[in-house]
């Protein structure tokens, strides 16, 4: 991994990224003499009052947090905004243009021969914008001289992280994020500025990956702190306008269906087949309609859904408007078995003949029966989308994330301001700032500010409120969901209490 940091006036290539910003915050702390606001906040690792201050420990520490698995994020390509379908510069409000259709000129004919001919009807347009979101983090502010503190010899300090709790990769634009280097040895001695980039990273994660559906820039700060970009549930709408003049603009509509909170396994027509199977087999032709095809298409869905509908969706695939007495057949029950383990395998469903591969993602929002009385008990019911990533065999790209490029102008700010605790990583990905230190306590931030662009919204879809009742609900990734688990400890362990001269009066004390 060669991860590029830049400073006020010098482009390094450390082999090791997280150790490359610990070596921009010593040298930034050396520079500075403003103090800046603060105090410790939280414990540290080792020593008196760490978290893992007791001695004995085995050097083996496993994590137990419910990690994002896997997500939509994580597949979407990652472009700056000076992509090569763009400007060369970080447009704020970039404009998409859409030719939406020709006006008829058939309805009348010229009558003589030696009339003018019927002059050819003019074309409609549509443009399309959209807006960067911004999320900062901060991380816990560190006493320096704190850091690599022990209680004495018994305290181990060769801790290792055996199961990462930092997705690696997650939504691409995490990638190359400074704590995945070493966060395996995040506890060991000295280590404590590791952790707490770790730390950052999970809060960006937890912040984006529901973003990806529920993002939405009325939830924006008025002061412009922080901004959210536009998720796919206002993306893939029925809302299409046009962004100069308000016009509606329907050849750009997505299909969005809604299935009533219906279970998966009901027979009511439309079944769960058919509707999914209608909402693929319209934005296949329209491709084709509109010289877009062909168009690598993904199903995105809960895990926990994807599991429930591989039960039911074999029987309905090899028996769709046949008769269910079919079903009985001791080859059809083997083949459904086959089907559903493929499917549950390789996360895939068939439909009208095709493979689609599911991504499933368990950060799309989940409603139970307190929040909707149509769901039957113990159920759930969330959303199924389908999403086009390329069209015209792969050559153009659908949905990508842009983020905006800190490399352009900022490295010239710093320069110009002399502000060396500023930098950037990742080809501009994110903007790093070394608080001024105060006295011996700094904290470092971080802000990044991405966008979601789907340049073919009438190829995409969204179907609502699909219920499903599993035996048991799997653990969730976020802190705000339902069925997210935690616990423990997180106030630090006291420290021993030797008897010394200068802490009298315990038992046994005698003068």
């Amino acid at each position: 991994m060669n991860t590029r940091f830049r400073g006020m006036d010098a482009t390094v290539d450390p082999g090791k990224a997280g150790q490359a910003i610990l070596d921009l915050i010593g040298q930034a702390v050396a520079d500075q003499v403003k103090k800046a606001t603060g105090t410790p906040y939280g414990y540290y690792n080792h020593g008196p009052g760490g978290l893992f201050g007791v001695r004995g420990l085995s050097a083996a520490v496993i994590s137990t947090h419910t990690q994002i698995t896997g997500s939509l994020a994580e597949v979407i390509p990652v472009a700056p905004t000076n992509a090569a379908w763009d400007v060369q510069m970080n447009a704020i409000n970039p404009l998409f243009p859409y030719i939406t259709g020709f006006l008829r000129s058939d309805q009348q004919e010229k009558n003589a021969i030696c009339d003018d001919p019927i002059q050819a009807a003019g074309y409609k347009t549509c443009i399309q914008t959209s807006v960067f979101g911004r999320k900062e983090a901060k991380t816990r502010t560190i006493e320096i001289n704190h850091v690599g503190q022990v209680i004495n010899r018994g305290e181990f300090v060769d801790l290792q992280i055996i199961n990462q709790p930092l997705v690696e990769g997650m939504a691409g634009l995490l990638s190359r994020f400074s704590a995945f280097d070493n966060q395996a040895q995040a506890l060991a001695a000295g280590r404590d500025m590791v952790m707490r980039f770790v730390e950052v990273g999970i809060d960006i994660q937890r912040w984006l990956c529901p973003k990806v559906f529920d993002g939405h820039p009325a939830n924006s700060s008025a002061g412009g702190g922080y901004k959210e970009f536009p998720g796919l549930d206002l993306l893939i709408s029925r809302t299409k306008v046009d962004a100069l003049t308000g016009a509606a603009c329907p050849s750009l509509y997505s299909d969005v269906k809604d299935f009533g909170y219906k279970v998966i396994s009901s027979t009511t027509d439309p079944d769960i087949h058919r509707t999914l199977s209608t909402m693929l087999l319209h934005p296949e032709r329209k491709a084709v309609q509109q010289n877009l095809a062909p168009v690598e298409f993904g199903i995105v869905m809960r895990s926990q859904l994807f599991w429930e509908l591989t039960r039911y969706w074999p029987l309905a695939y090899n028996t769709d408007a046949m008769s269910q007495t079919l079903a009985g057949l001791d080859m059809l029950y083997v083949e459904n078995i086959k089907l559903r383990d493929a499917m549950r395998e390789g996360s895939f469903l068939i439909v009208n003949g095709k493979r689609y591969p599911v991504i499933q993602d368990d950060c799309i929002d989940e409603d139970n029966r307190n929040d909707n009385g149509a769901i039957p008990i113990g159920g759930f019911a969330s959303d199924i989308y389908v999403v086009p990533f390329r069209v015209r065999g792969g050559t153009f790209q659908s949905l990508y994330w842009e983020y905006f490029d800190y490399r352009k102008g900022a490295t010239q700010s710093f320069t110009d301001a002399r502000a060396n605790v500023f930098f950037w990583s990742d080809d501009g990905i994110f903007l790093w700032g070394v608080r001024p230190p105060n006295n011996w306590c700094l904290d470092v931030i971080m802000k990044f500010e991405p966008r979601l662009i789907l340049r073919t919204p009438q190829l995409a879809g969204r179907l609502q409120n699909v219920s499903y009742v599993p035996l048991q609900h799997t653990d969730d990734p976020l802190p705000s969901q339902w069925y997210h688990v935690n616990g423990g400890v997180a106030t630090g362990r006291p420290g021993p209490s030797p008897y010394s001269e200068w802490n009298l009066g315990g038992p046994g004390f005698s003068n």
